[in-house]
């Protein structure tokens, strides 16, 4: 378990991706194809990927598409051996930083209703549930719950 070293984040690249699908296979029942990751970070000009890195290894992802004054976060995944250190939390962090920098109102995500760890992890950030994706997750039909940020309100907090 990491403790006291420092999480870097940079953007992704193709030579990310082995260790971008180790994670995501390592982390979810039914992980997104490779192929997708690739699309993404190559071709998808709305979509933003992110990793973070500690001691120079690859322990934790993030992607976003940013469109039409939204970011929505798609997928964060970290490695088994770095859970529970922060890397999730700063990833998304991150993410949220690069959309207030490029003028986003909003950021949203879904969430698996039965994932309270990381309901919990959004809610502390300030995501608030705002919706239900029934059937949402197509490996069990699990619902999705929709959290949503304001990014641009003239408070903070909440």
């Amino acid at each position: 378990m990491t403790t006291e070293r420092s999480i870097m984040v940079r953007a992704a690249s193709v030579r990310d991706l082995k260790a971008i699908w180790e994670i995501e296979e390592a982390s979810y029942a039914t992980p997104w194809p490779k192929e997708t990751f690739f699309v993404d970070i190559t071709f998808n000009a709305d979509a933003k990927y992110f990793v973070a890195m500690i001691d120079k290894r690859i322990v934790g992802f993030i992607g976003g598409w940013f469109k039409e004054g939204k970011l929505h976060i798609v997928n964060v995944a970290t490695h088994p051996s770095s859970r529970r250190s922060g890397v999730a939390k700063q990833l998304v962090l991150f993410l949220l930083d690069l959309a207030r920098d490029l003028k986003m109102e909003s950021a949203f995500l879904e969430v698996r209703r039965s994932n309270v760890a990381a309901e919990k992890l959004y809610e502390g950030l300030g995501f608030g549930v705002t919706g239900l994706r029934p059937m949402y997750y197509p490996d069990n039909m699990e619902d999705g719950l929709l959290m949503t940020k304001e990014l641009r309100s003239a408070h903070t907090g909440d």
